[in-house]
């Protein structure tokens, strides 16, 4: 399993997001994949691998990637996550 943090460099907080529909702010568009769950914890299946998405500790999201995935695939599929978190931290959540 391959986990991830992501923070703001700056260190500020990231916008509130709502405890249910994460998946309307977080999933990137390109990204082919179902939402299993999609409440305070953001559980989407890429093909065999499952990637979960949760705000932990103040300023910081952990993203955990599980299954067969290579380094490199699973590095997209987090940087997609952390481009929308940008983008909605643009526009109020």
């Amino acid at each position: 399993m391959a986990e991830y943090r992501i923070s703001a460099q700056s260190g500020a907080d990231w916008p509130a997001m709502p405890d249910e529909n994460l998946s309307d702010y977080l999933v990137p568009e390109s990204l082919r994949c179902e939402v299993e769950e999609d409440s305070d914890v953001l559980v989407l299946r890429v093909d065999e691998v499952i990637v979960s998405v949760s705000w932990e500790l103040a300023e910081t999201w952990y993203v955990d990637v599980e299954g067969s995935v290579s380094p490199a695939s699973a590095d997209s599929i987090v940087s997609g996550i952390a481009q929308r978190l940008v983008f909605a931290r643009g526009r109020e959540v």
